[in-house]
């Protein structure tokens, strides 16, 4: 006699795989200052502080740094770490009329 095998999907809180990245329209809200950094179109990194209360929106995984994520503040993108974003900031639940005003703001000019 034969039994069926059940297999579950556990994810882990904090784990950096492809398939655990906050959402795009996550928005978190620093709780403390900490370190970003800024890459212009010459593709030169410039490490800056993030002030306590600047709200970051998730934009996806870092393309730069290994456990990291791409946010967007003040209309540019930079690169944070996983585990100063989920420890030094607090998620911001929006209204749907307030994502959408913030996704608004965040187009580029055509």
């Amino acid at each position: 006699m034969t039994s069926a095998a059940v297999s579950l999907n556990t994810d882990f809180a904090g784990a950096n795989s492809g398939e655990n990245i906050p959402s795009a329209t996550r928005a978190y809200l620093t709780n403390t200052s900490f370190v970003a950094v800024h890459f212009n179109e010459a593709g030169k990194g410039r490490i800056m502080f993030l002030e306590k209360g600047s709200m970051l929106r998730i934009v996806g995984p870092s393309s730069c740094l290994r456990e990291g994520f791409e946010v967007t503040f003040e209309r540019r993108i930079h690169h944070v770490f996983e585990i100063d974003l989920m420890t030094r900031c607090t998620l911001i639940f929006e209204t749907v009329k307030g994502k959408r005003r913030a996704m608004a703001a965040l187009r580029l000019p055509q």
